[in-house]
């Protein structure tokens, strides 16, 4: 057992650069070799409890990165880009799976509606980066490739939007004591939390841009970024309000309203690495895989439910913006490779559940994108090959 918490990072950084060495080899996602890897370290105990402690603080901190940078995808101008087509594929190709996964989870595996919701919101979630670098891979050219980078680039917004309002209205379940009136009080709060966010994203970004003017350097840029983005993350700690949607509208205020906006999301892109190599190390760390057992038939029924979900909703949303029916075959299984997002939330998911039903909802969703990132990539490369986009 390892009481050092600066040893044991060390020993977390350089067998992450050595497992993210053999992942390429492997063609393996690197964040599933982190997870794998946390849990290794955590069954040989040679991550202490005083790092185990601080994953909240991580989770916080790092999604809130990762909803800030989503933000920036949701611009007026970005949204006009993509068009019609890639706006309806991404909404219909999140709700669907959310809607399956929460109706299946509750009905057939007999989940408290709560978690089901959860584990729904998880379910939309998509891995970009798996799907850019199949992409850039097999040097994929085509309509069905640039409507496919466009719904991955805010398809993950969409889930984040879900997993926010999803978790809020969790919290109101377990606040209530299970008179109607209670739960309805309870609703409100989570709506008024939720409109919180909003505001409270909307208003650091109004400061955000106009003291950045300020700012005469790169370094100085940086800390200015970190101190907005913690400011938010902070309040919205401290007002109960959703972490994740109040740095998203930071995120999409800010894109929207400063030309320079994507400085900022450079500067974080520069030093974001090491704090996810940390934070989905220490995922796989907390994870009790006692339950995994349990919990098998519920995994594989959001494997089952969460790809039906995606299959049919991007047809759906083919078909409601009159894009071609290969676009709309094709795109489902082009979006089933799952990641970073969705074990982002099912942290904090946990740390906000508690208990086994909060250790459940990790395991359900570790376990299962093991499965998608190992699946996805050849899913999408089919996708891809079958819509004429690759030549081999």
């Amino acid at each position: 057992m390892i009481n050092n918490s600066i040893l044991s990072l060390a020993i977390i950084f350089l067998l992450s650069f050595f497992a993210s060495r053999l992942t390429k080899k492997l063609k393996l996602p690197v964040i599933t070799a982190y997870v794998i890897l946390g849990i290794i370290l955590s069954l040989l105990n040679l991550i202490p409890d005083t790092l185990l402690l601080a994953s909240n603080f991580f989770s916080n901190l790092v999604l809130g990165m990762i909803a800030f940078s989503l933000g920036s995808g949701l611009s007026f101008d970005t949204l006009k880009r993509v068009g019609k087509a890639v706006a309806a594929i991404s909404i219909s190709a999140s709700l669907l799976p959310w809607i399956l996964v929460a109706v299946s989870a509750w009905l057939v595996f007999h989940q408290p509606l709560y978690i089901a919701l959860i584990l729904g919101a998880i379910s939309a979630a998509t891995d970009p980066a798996a799907v850019a670098m199949v992409i850039q891979e097999y040097k994929s050219r085509g309509t069905f490739t640039d409507t496919l980078l466009g719904v991955v680039a805010i398809d993950d917004a969409w889930a984040l939007i879900i997993f926010g309002f999803s978790l809020s209205f969790a919290k109101a379940f377990i606040r209530g004591n299970g008179t109607f009136l209670a739960i309805s009080l309870d609703l409100l709060i989570a709506l008024l939390e939720i409109g919180g966010a909003f505001l409270l994203g909307g208003v650091i970004a109004f400061l955000f841009a106009k003291l950045s003017r300020f700012i005469n350097t790169v370094k100085e840029r940086l800390i200015y970024t970190f101190g907005f983005l913690f400011l938010t993350i902070g309040l919205a700690i401290t007002c109960h309000f959703s972490v994740l949607l109040s740095c998203m509208f930071l995120g999409a205020v800010l894109t929207n309203i400063s030309k320079e906006s994507f400085q900022f999301f450079d500067s974080l892109h520069e030093v974001d690495t090491p704090l996810y190599l940390i934070f989905f190390v220490l995922a796989g760390a907390g994870l009790n895989i006692t339950i995994l057992g349990a919990s098998a038939f519920l995994v594989i029924g959001f494997i089952v439910f969460r790809t039906i979900g995606k299959i049919i909703g991007a047809f759906l949303g083919a078909k409601l913006a009159g894009a071609p029916n290969t676009v709309g075959i094709r795109m489902g299984p082009a979006l089933i490779p799952q990641a970073g997002v969705a074990l982002a939330c099912a942290l904090i998911a946990k740390h906000a559940i508690g208990g086994a039903l909060g250790d459940r909802i990790l395991v359900v969703t570790v376990a299962s994108t093991i499965f998608f990132e190992l699946i996805g990539p050849w899913a999408t490369k089919n996708s891809l090959l079958k819509a004429g986009d690759i030549q081999e």
